[in-house]
């Protein structure tokens, strides 16, 4: 324990230089007591002098326990803290159009997008996110940033990006998120001392053709790949950017809208050959613990470190200063 204003404690010396005067005036005042009370009121006597005596000891410790109080008081004890690894994480997003299919409010696409949101606003702070959006080709929107603020401008601008480009190129993501990582190790080479790792949030199938080439690339990088699968297991239409009506969704030869359903083949394939993990997500209430699943089971512990934590005490103190004044009250109350 240590006092933050060790000059108070010095008033317990005035307290002990009062202990004298103060027992010699509880001995007066028994005396006088026991000699005014006839014989017949011994008993009473006797309650009278407990009550004077406990009345002047709580009296004395709440003193003390003020004392100590105004002293801030302060419990100090020793700890080690794990010192957690940096994590560089490239989020790799499905932005194709059945990922605007809303059989998961108020879409597939904006709901992956507020819970990434939140998750870098949340995340440790040296840790760094990268961004990579795919259709058809990719492009990278964000190499690795610190600042979840930038991630979220980028967020916006997909969430507010109504032009439909068709075609899903996990592949392409997958060398696009090669090339955040290499980017930053050109401009800070202690970087790939980092954990490093992907989350591809994405509804379906790959229809591009370099996928088994990217992810022979990615795995001899050494990246595990994390996959979420989002969409509900019935499936839902695809709407058209700007329509409304009946006629706002994507609608085959014979007039019926086309029906885009989570396909997660390709995205477990994946998974396994980079080391990483599968996860669906079929009402998107499961992202946030998904996310924190995945950012768990990769943090990495690079040493430990000694802290010292302090505890203030003076409340603790004052609460039992009261609590000793009250019981003095209380007892000169009960005196008989």
């Amino acid at each position: 324990m240590r006092f933050q204003q060790p000059d108070y404690l010095y008033l317990l010396l005035l307290l002990l230089t009062l202990l004298p005067f103060w027992f010699y005036r509880l001995t007066r005042t028994l005396r006088a007591r026991r000699t005014a009370r006839a014989p017949v009121r011994n008993l009473s006597s006797l309650s009278s002098k407990w009550a004077d005596i406990g009345i002047s000891v709580f009296t004395a410790l709440a003193l003390t326990a003020l004392v100590l109080s105004l002293a801030q008081p302060q419990w100090v004890r020793q700890v080690v803290n794990p010192q957690l690894k940096k994590m560089d994480m490239v989020f790799l997003i499905d932005t194709s159009p059945s990922m605007h299919a809303e059989d998961i409010r108020p879409s597939r696409l904006e709901r992956a997008l507020e819970v990434i949101g939140s998750f870098c606003d949340r995340k440790p702070e040296n840790d760094r996110i990268g961004l990579v959006a795919f259709t058809g080709g990719s492009v990278v929107l964000s190499y690795l940033t610190e600042d979840p603020n930038n991630i979220r401008y980028y967020l916006n601008y997909l969430r507010e990006d109504h032009i439909q480009r068709l075609g899903t190129n996990i592949g392409r993501a997958l060398t696009n998120g090669l090339t955040v990582l290499n980017k930053e190790r050109e401009l800070n080479p202690t970087a790939a001392n980092n954990k490093r790792v992907f989350i591809l949030v994405s509804d379906g199938e790959d229809h591009g053709d370099e996928l088994r080439g990217a992810t022979e690339n990615v795995r001899t990088a050494g990246i595990k790949v994390h996959t979420i699968a989002i969409g509900s297991a019935q499936g839902a239409p695809i709407p058209v950017s700007g329509e409304q009506g009946p006629s706002r969704y994507v609608l085959d030869a014979k007039g019926n809208p086309v029906i885009s359903y989570l396909d997660e083949s390709t995205l477990r394939w994946l998974a396994q050959e980079t080391g990483g993990s599968a996860y669906r997500a079929a009402t998107g209430e499961e992202l946030p613990q998904m996310l924190t699943r995945i950012v768990d089971t990769e943090r990495e512990i690079e040493g430990f470190r000694q802290a010292v934590e302090y505890r203030d005490l003076h409340q603790e103190f004052l609460f039992a200063a009261f609590c000793l004044f009250l019981a003095a009250l209380l007892m000169r109350g009960a005196r008989v």
